[in-house]
């Protein structure tokens, strides 16, 4: 029985993707938003500065070093800084108090964080699982998090506010435009046969003429020797006066027995 081949399973990113840049671009405005947005914590205590600057910042300068090198041949490089942004996102919601949401945002981080694993591993061979997973935060974070701020008349958003909470739209809707730009990797295409070099014949004699020149050569062979002059000569010499001789002595017997 003939084998299967496998389809492959590993996706990287073309090199000029739109949504590609389109991620890298946002991710570049999202990092300077959280800058901007986290300046009261340089002073604060070092738990705050490394959940709320250096995780999401170092996760977001990974992510475009690794899209922006490594996306055509190894694009599974990007698992860890996206594990990165999903514990941040993990870790960020407890400020808020426990509530039904906090749950509803972890639960979306666990599901996004092990989508992507799964999916660039080769686990899962579709990206619309990933797609989907982002969306789905992308909603959480308008409904519940960008509206209440931003849509309140009573209280006037503060700078910080406004750009952290930017910043964390900003990751979300990156991974969306990343996710897709994924593309799967095709099959090879087979080798053609190669082509040997064509060969020279040499033009051969026609038949005709080969057939002519073999009855010429046995005529020849089979044709007696021609006699010389010289020997025809000698042979006719010698008969004409044997019959001489012969003359002369006839005729004188006949003058004896007179």
């Amino acid at each position: 029985m003939e084998k299967k081949e496998k389809e492959p399973r590993g996706f990287y990113v073309e090199k000029g993707s739109f949504f590609a840049h389109a991620a890298v671009t946002i991710l570049v405005l999202s990092m300077a938003a959280r800058l901007l947005g986290t300046m009261n914590l340089w002073n604060g205590g070092m738990n705050r500065l490394l959940v709320q600057i250096l995780l999401p910042v170092g996760s977001m300068l990974l992510f475009i070093l690794f899209i922006l090198l490594l996306g055509r041949i190894a694009l599974w490089s990007t698992i860890l800084p996206v594990l990165g942004g999903a514990a941040f996102f993990i870790l960020s919601v407890f400020d808020q108090g426990p509530g039904w949401t906090m749950f509803i945002c972890i639960a979306l981080a666990f599901l996004a964080a092990f989508l992507y694993t799964a999916t660039l591993s080769g686990m899962i061979r579709s990206k619309w699982l990933i797609v989907l997973a982002f969306v789905l935060i992308f909603a959480y974070q308008i409904v519940f998090r960008a509206i209440p701020v931003f849509g309140s008349a009573v209280e006037t958003v503060s700078f910080i506010d406004g750009m952290t909470l930017l910043s964390s739209l900003g990751m979300v809707l990156a991974m969306l435009c990343a996710s897709l730009a994924f593309r799967r990797r095709k099959k090879p295409e087979p080798e053609l046969p190669k082509i040997k070099d064509p060969v020279v014949l040499k033009p051969q004699e026609p038949a005709a003429e080969n057939a002519d020149a073999a009855i010429e050569a046995a005529a020849v062979e089979s044709s007696p020797a021609p006699v010389s002059s010289e020997a025809e000569e000698i042979s006719v010499v010698p008969a004409a006066e044997a019959t001489a001789d012969e003359t002369a002595a006839a005729v004188s017997e006949e003058s004896s027995l007179e």
